[in-house]
């Protein structure tokens, strides 16, 4: 749950003997958890903390590959949360930090699209206030902290709605982290420590949540785990491989599949547009492959699923059509209706079909679907691990026999949807 996003301005106070006293001073705190005010907002994040973060910022350390970046995330040192701050310099020289605060076993990754969304309408804030400090228009002021507050609400709004996930969206979140799909691709290739797993992740991000990151394989029954004994070394007394293991038992892809339910009600029916409908179908999976499906576009499915307005749109779309002019509202009031259906037809999710009066229709082209399948290719895998000739990579007999069991016994479960 997110506690709330608060605004703050870098001040360089000087004092009457020359010292210089620095603050964070409040611009606009909204809080999404009661129990926190403006009165008692250090129990959420201390100055202390804010300095660091300010210090990650300012310093040039937040970056990714070599990039600078105004976004940061981390744990905060002295409150139990986590945060993910953007920092913003006008060219007046003044600087700004937006911080919002989750509970620390929130999922920040799906959120990031949200938080830079709300930072770009910031931008234009700050850079009016740039010109109302100018201008010396102090009138103008509340009009600019109100707007503040109203960009803060729409992010939190939007976060809350994200913070519900249903089985499928659930799905979705492993192809929408760099972390869940290098986890994925570890597993495919032979069962992996917990210690391991982390120190891998650890290449992507720093200290990396491995229990939240496995939360949705978990959750879909889509690995097990395990404890390994380990064996003593004869020679040295060390047990080696010994520790909790993960195992994968069912692998996942995301692909596009023809909205059959729909195709035969309009046929049923004896819709005018059928015909038109099901070629448009035709035309697309004819040269649709799922096996050369990119990376890129399992994670654009992916975050279809996970942005909660044009989720709730496809879900609907799913078992009914509209005219284009009567789309149903069923879209967040801070959403942009015209946007969302020119992105989804582009991407060949919608289709727009014209009837004999020339009136617009908006239809479902490619329904979304998690296909989850037995891995039967681990089988040979696990086995040329158990006989690799490298020590250091090669599985123990326990570890090798442990994943062929777990596969046979997750032979025939089925995860539904």
């Amino acid at each position: 749950m997110i506690q709330g996003i608060l605004i703050f301005k870098f001040i360089l106070n000087q004092t009457e003997t020359g010292e210089f006293v620095p603050e964070f001073r409040p611009i606009k705190l909204v809080f999404n958890n009661q129990k926190f005010t403006e009165a008692n907002y250090s129990e959420l994040i201390v100055q202390n903390d804010i300095f660091g973060i300010f210090y990650q910022h300012t310093t040039g350390i937040v970056a990714d590959k070599g990039v600078f970046s105004n976004f940061y995330s981390g744990r905060l040192k002295e409150t139990s949360f986590q945060i993910m701050s953007y920092f913003r310099q006008e060219t007046d020289g003044s600087q700004y930090i937006t911080i919002a605060i989750f509970e620390l076993d929130d999922e920040l990754e799906i959120f990031l699209e949200i938080i830079k969304n709300m930072a770009e309408s910031l931008n234009t804030i700050f850079e009016t206030l740039v010109k109302i400090n100018e201008l010396q228009q102090i009138s103008l002021l509340d009009k600019m902290i109100s707007k503040f507050e109203n960009e803060i609400k729409l992010a939190i709004f939007q976060i809350d709605r994200l913070s519900e996930l249903d089985k499928i969206q659930k799905a979705a979140m492993i192809f929408h982290s760099k972390e869940r799909l290098k986890i994925l691709e570890l597993l495919r290739e032979k069962p992996i420590s917990k210690k391991e797993l982390k120190n891998e992740l650890e290449k992507i991000k720093e200290n990396p949540n491995v229990d939240v990151l496995l939360d949705p394989f978990l959750e879909l029954n889509l690995i097990k785990r395990d404890w390994i004994k380990g064996k003593r070394d004869k020679q040295t007394g060390i047990i080696k491989n010994q520790g909790e293991y993960l195992f994968l038992t069912k692998d996942i892809f995301f692909v596009r599949i023809p909205n059959i339910e729909l195709l035969n009600h309009l046929k049923e029916i004896n819709h005018e547009l059928y015909p038109k409908y099901e070629q448009k179908v035709v035309d697309f999976f004819s040269k649709y492959d799922p096996n050369t499906q990119s990376i890129e576009e399992t994670k654009y499915l992916a975050s279809i699923l996970l942005n909660p307005d044009v989720y709730d749109f496809f879900v609907l779309m799913r078992s009914k059509y509209y005219p284009l002019d009567k789309i149903p509202n069923i879209f967040s009031e801070f959403a942009d209706t015209e946007m969302i259906l020119n992105d989804l037809k582009e991407s060949n999710v919608i289709t727009e079909i014209k009837d004999k009066s020339n009136r617009s229709w908006i239809f479902l082209l490619t329904d979304i679907k998690p296909l989850i399948f037995f891995p039967e290719y681990l089988l040979l895998k696990v086995r040329e691990a158990y006989k690799n000739e490298n020590k250091d990579e090669r599985l123990s007999y326990e570890i090798a026999k442990k994943a062929l069991d777990l596969l046979e016994v997750a032979y025939p479960e089925k995860v539904e949807f």
